[in-house]
């Protein structure tokens, strides 16, 4: 594989870490991705409770969970129970129905951090790949002086494109936190 490829593939890798770090975020509006984490024990075994139900939003502050079998319903209320997401849980039925409150001020401000802490770990580690490839570059004795410098541009401007990629999903959920 091509340094230049491999390089691509582990920074797209962070960024797609970074994506699903900030959606488990909540800010105004609830998502989906919220119960990505969350698991249940159901049929024996400790699942993420989207494998074994439906996770839907309702409205920008209730969150619908229909399991695909009606048996697994107790236990998935109990793994979301467990999770002490801060919400207020009901069973409707063959739903479990999440009611968020809003976000306070002081949450918000919290969940700015967090997310500008995910946005920095996720630099980090695209930098951290910029200097593994630009070392096995240096030690390819294959490679020509010019291909070498080439090869630094090349991934200085993949890191680059990165960065800025991780400063647009960064602002981008500063501005849907703010936004109540």
């Amino acid at each position: 594989m091509d340094y230049l490829d491999e390089c691509n593939e582990k920074m797209n890798k962070s960024l797609e870490a970074l994506k699903e770090s900030l959606g488990t975020l909540r800010a105004g509006r609830v998502s989906a991705g919220l119960l990505d984490k969350v698991t249940a024990n159901v049929y024996g075994s400790v699942s993420p409770i989207k494998y074994s139900a439906n996770v839907s939003v309702l409205s920008p502050t209730d969150l619908s969970v229909k399991p695909y079998d009606p048996g697994t319903l107790k236990d998935i209320l109990s793994g979301i129970n467990k999770a002490d997401l801060g919400c207020t849980v009901t069973q409707n039925g063959n739903a479990i129905i999440l009611k968020f409150p809003a976000p306070s001020e002081d949450r918000r401000k919290d969940l700015e951090k967090q997310a500008k802490k995910y946005a920095e770990e996720a630099k980090v580690a695209i930098r951290n790949i910029r200097r593994d490839i630009n070392t096995k570059v240096k030690k390819d004795d294959a490679l020509s002086e010019d291909m070498k410098k080439g090869y630094d541009a090349d991934v200085q401007k993949a890191t680059d494109k990165h960065v800025e990629e991780v400063e647009k999903l960064l602002a981008d959920k500063v501005k849907d936190i703010e936004t109540i």
